[in-house]
């Protein structure tokens, strides 16, 4: 995403946040939940050939 979805102006990062406990308070005070999604197996190879 390169512009706001509102206002349509242009976005620019400003921070990354690498901390867990910091990125699960923040996604806990915007009512989001903090714990990621359990991964999926990894799909076998010969999957990707028999599509």
């Amino acid at each position: 995403m390169q512009r706001c979805p509102n206002r349509g102006g242009e976005l620019k990062l400003i921070a990354a946040i690498f901390e867990r406990p910091v990125v699960e308070k923040i996604l806990s005070r915007l009512g989001l939940d903090p714990q990621p999604p359990p991964r999926e197996r990894a799909r076998e190879a010969w999957h990707d050939l028999a599509a």
